[in-house]
This record gives C-alpha cells, sequence and structure tokens, in this order.
C-alpha cells in the first residue's frame, strides 16, 4: 500500500524517464514491498520480511530514521543509480533512479578539467622556453650588432690604411712616367725606367682591387654598392686586364691569349672599374689556378651585347667543389693557391647588377670555362665631343685639405702644372679659417684629418654660408660616408686614389655650376 501511494505521487514520464525503482521497509529495515522495476537494475528478487542488507549491501550501517542521498551508487548490473533514503512514520523508502548521464557528465567534465590541466602546465613550460629563447635570441643578435659593427670598423681601416699609401704610389708613377717620357735622354734607360714604373702600377692597381674586394663583400651583404656607367673605352679595358696579367702567366710558361672584336677608342656606357674588377678576378683566377697550357679570354661586341669567355687548361674543378666554390671564403683545398675567396663570390654579384650572369663549366682535369653577358649600349659619335671649357682653368683658386704629406704634395705639384693656384692646409679647423679670410673657387676636402675632420669642417662652413663647391676626397668608399658628406654640403665625392684627370673634369663641371 505504501508502495501505491508512491506511486500516486510521482508524475508517470517521470517515473518512466528515470526509470524508477523502489522497495519499502519498516522501521526494522525488513521488506514490506518490492517495485518491479528493481531487477532492471540487477537486483535480485526480494522476498518479503527479509532483511534489507542481505539483498542491498549499500544498505549496511543505515538505519531507517535518517534520509540519505546517494547521487552515484554502482548497481549489480553495473549501471549507475542515484539512492535516496527516505524515511516515513511506517518505514524507510529506498527509490533507485537511473543516473547513468550524471555520471557521463561528471566523467567528461572531470576529463576536460584533466585536459585543461595538462594545456595549463604545456602553456606555462612552453612560455618559460619561449622567454629564454628571446633572452637567448636578443643575446645573438647584439652580437650580430656588435660583430657588424666591428666588421665595418674593420673594412673602414682597412681602406684608409691601404688607400692612402697606394695614392702616393699610383701618383708619384704616373708623374714619373710622363717624366722619362723623352726618348732623346738615354733612350734605353728612360726605357727600362718606364717599364719598371709600369710594373709599380700594375702591381699597386692590383693591390687596390685586392682591396675592393673585401671591401664589396661587406657591400654585397648590405645592398650598398652602386653600378655607376659611364662613357668609357672598352678596348683600354681589355688592354689593361692584358698588361697586368700577361707578366704572371709569362712567370709560368703559360700561353695567355686576348681576342676581341673592337678597335682602341670603342667607346660604350658602362661602369669600366667594376667590369675591369669582374675581369680581373676572372682571368686572375684562370691564370693562377693553370700551371701549364693556355688561358684565352675572349670578348665580342655585338648588337650591344658584350659576350665574355675565359677558357683555362688547368686541372679544373670537381663536381663538389663546383657547387661550393660560390660560396665566401670557400677555397679548393690543397692547391696551395693564396687568395681571399672572396673573389668570385663578389664577381658574380657586381655581374648581376650589371645586368648579367656568371655561368662556370668545369670538370677536374678538364679546365675550365667561365663566361658572362652584359648589355653594353655603344656611345654615339655626335655624344664623344667634349663640351668646350666654360671657366679658364688657369684662374682657377683651390684650398686643398689633406693631412697626409705625400699625398698633398703631389696633388700641389700636378696641380700646379695645370697653373692652377693650390693654397694646401692639414686640418679642417685651417680649412675652415682660411675660407673665411680667402676667395676659392675649390675646396678639396679630406674626411680622416687631426683636430677637425672633414666632417665638420664642411658643417661649419654649411652654416657659416659657404657658397664654394666642397669636393671630398677619401680613402673611405662606404656608402654611410658618402650619405654623411652629402649631409654636410657635399658637392662630390673621389675615393683615394684620384687621378689628376678626375679632379680637373670634377673642377670644370663644379665651377662652372657654380
Amino acid at each position: 500500500m505504501a508502495a501505491l501511494s508512491l506511486q500516486k505521487h510521482i508524475n508517470k514520464q517521470l517515473y518512466d524517464k528515470w526509470d524508477l525503482a523502489y522497495l519499502y521497509t519498516d522501521k526494522n529495515l525488513k521488506v514490506v514491498e518490492v517495485s518491479d522495476g528493481l531487477t532492471l537494475y540487477g537486483y535480485p528478487e526480494i522476498p518479503l520480511g527479509c532483511e534489507v542488507e542481505d539483498y542491498v549491501d549499500f544498505m549496511v550501517g543505515f538505519d531507517a530514521s535518517t534520509r540519505v542521498d546517494l547521487p552515484l551508487v554502482e548497481s549489480p548490473s553495473g549501471i549507475t543509480v542515484a539512492v535516496n533514503l527516505i524515511p516515513s512514520k511506517r518505514g524507510l523508502a529506498i527509490v533507485f533512479s537511473n543516473a547513468s548521464h550524471l555520471a557521463e557528465q561528471r566523467q567528461l567534465l572531470q576529463q576536460k578539467a584533466n585536459e585543461n590541466e595538462l594545456l595549463l602546465r604545456q602553456q606555462r613550460i612552453l612560455t618559460h622556453r619561449l622567454e629564454q629563447a628571446s633572452k637567448e635570441l636578443e643575446g645573438k643578435n647584439e652580437a650580430l650588432r656588435e660583430a657588424a659593427r666591428l666588421q665595418n670598423s674593420f673594412l673602414s681601416g682597412v681602406s684608409h690604411e691601404f688607400r692612402t699609401p697606394l695614392s702616393s704610389i699610383i701618383g708619384y708613377t704616373n708623374l714619373l712616367e710622363r717624366e722619362t717620357h723623352n726618348p732623346d735622354k738615354n733612350p734605353e734607360a728612360y726605357a727600362n725606367c718606364r717599364s719598371y714604373l709600369r710594373a709599380v702600377k700594375r702591381s699597386s692597381k692590383h693591390i687596390l682591387s685586392l682591396v675592393e674586394n673585401l671591401l664589396d663583400h661587406g657591400k654585397l651583404d648590405a645592398d650598398q654598392i652602386v653600378i655607376r656607367p659611364k662613357p668609357c673605352d672598352l678596348h683600354e679595358v681589355f688592354d689593361d686586364i692584358r698588361l697586368l696579367l700577361s707578366p704572371l702567366a709569362g712567370t709560368k710558361n703559360v700561353e695567355f691569349t686576348l681576342q676581341t672584336n673592337f678597335e682602341p677608342g670603342c667607346m660604350v656606357i658602362a661602369d669600366d672599374s667594376r667590369l675591369r674588377q669582374c675581369l680581373l678576378n676572372i682571368v686572375g683566377n684562370a691564370v693562377k689556378f693553370t700551371d701549364k697550357g693556355s688561358v684565352t679570354l675572349k670578348a665580342e661586341l655585338n648588337r650591344e651585347l658584350l659576350s665574355i669567355e675565359v677558357i683555362d687548361t688547368g686541372e679544373g674543378i670537381s663536381k663538389d667543389n663546383l657547387a661550393k666554390i660560390r660560396i665566401p671564403f670557400f677555397q679548393v683545398a690543397d692547391t696551395g693557391k693564396a687568395g681571399t675567396g672572396l673573389g668570385l663570390t663578389i664577381t658574380e654579384g657586381l655581374i648581376e647588377l650589371m645586368g648579367g650572369e656568371l655561368v662556370i663549366r668545369s670538370e677536374l682535369h678538364q679546365g675550365t670555362q667561365v663566361s658572362f653577358e652584359l648589355p653594353m649600349p655603344l656611345l654615339e659619335a655626335e655624344a664623344l665631343a667634349m663640351p668646350e671649357p666654360s671657366i679658364d682653368i688657369d684662374q682657377l683658386k683651390v684650398l686643398l685639405a689633406e693631412d697626409d704629406s705625400d699625398i698633398a704634395d703631389l696633388l700641389v705639384m700636378l696641380l700646379d702644372e695645370q697653373n692652377i693656384e693650390v693654397t694646401h692646409v692639414s686640418n679642417g679647423a685651417l680649412a675652415l679659417e682660411a675660407s673665411e679670410h680667402e676667395q676659392f673657387d675649390l675646396i678639396l676636402m679630406d674626411l680622416h684629418m687631426p683636430v677637425m675632420d672633414g666632417y665638420q669642417a664642411m658643417e661649419a662652413m654649411q652654416k657659416g654660408g659657404n657658397t664654394v663647391p666642397v669636393a671630398v676626397m677619401s680613402a673611405s668608399n662606404l656608402s654611410e660616408d658618402r650619405l654623411q658628406a652629402q649631409q654636410y654640403g657635399c658637392a662630390a665625392y673621389l675615393t683615394k686614389p684620384v687621378e689628376i684627370e678626375e679632379i680637373l673634369l670634377l673642377a670644370n663641371q663644379l665651377t662652372s655650376e657654380a
């Protein structure tokens, strides 16, 4: 009866939804009624009048007067049930309902909690690693910045130290070569002297090209090299290569041959300095690594396209080394040949900047072929006519600021030969003072001088309203120095060693514009 009254108080839909089952006991926990659905949870048929704890094990220790809710209990069939012990005046109602969904939800929540904890742990580990990596990266970046600064400082120092004495060597050999041009005075002695001077001049230019290679390596990495095309005699460029490298080939009994299809006076638009540098590197390597046989330089100009091919009968290059020789500083081992390992890398970069592509073909013991093509516009005949000077060069007054006495004396002599009046000072402070007390047509300014350097002197002149064009003559060829000089009013930038022809052309141009 108690069970029937319990069913009356529970909605049938809820009864079916929850899979309700129950049993009823008296106050002594003896079973007085059992519902049909209890067997669905795996409980056996419970006879009336028995002790409930004999059939429902979790009832051990409970009494009929205490209300207890057991939310998750595993039934004998493995189904999770919720059990509610409901005391009443007559006894105890034990109600079972299906709680599988609650167990699944709790399991999912616990799983999510475990996953979240794992993710948080991994996040803390990764955050710590990221912080460590960030600190290490910043340290490495700082080291790289310091290395780059030291490299630029080193390159600048190398440039200055090499270019300064080379300026004297090349300048004085030019002067002596002109002095000995008269064949009437002991022709044989003069011929020997001129030969020696040409050798010194060639060697000096070769050293200069090595310096350029060192400097250009850093510039290529920083995209600082600028190609400056101008009118030039193409035949003269290749004749220089012949004069420079024929003696070296001769000492090794290697035949050097130059084959061209253009004559002297063939004027083109090109950066002759960079072209000469590339040819010197490629042909120089061919001569260096050829111990017998020949080296041939072929150059053909067809339809404003210059085709170059250098063929040697040297040892050649293995397939493995052929893939590596373009790497900076790489040199084939065990050759015994001196070098920086930069020439080919720099040459390839320069050729690409000039619009070409370097191609290398070689096999071990079969010699090597190096070729490239460059656009090479021809200069029209009417464009070759030089404009008449707009001023009389004899009337020029030039202020020269140069701390190296050898270079200063050389420039004074060369300018004096052109009847140009020169005032020489040895630092920027004296140059500033002279420009304030005397009128000049052109100022030639070195950058690195004692007391006051060229930058400071140009800045002071600029602030003082100086209108005289200032041309920098520096041993530094770094773009940073050029840009800084321009900021202080530099009208032109010449890199030492400077030829007298460059100064005269620049003087005519700048003073005409002024």
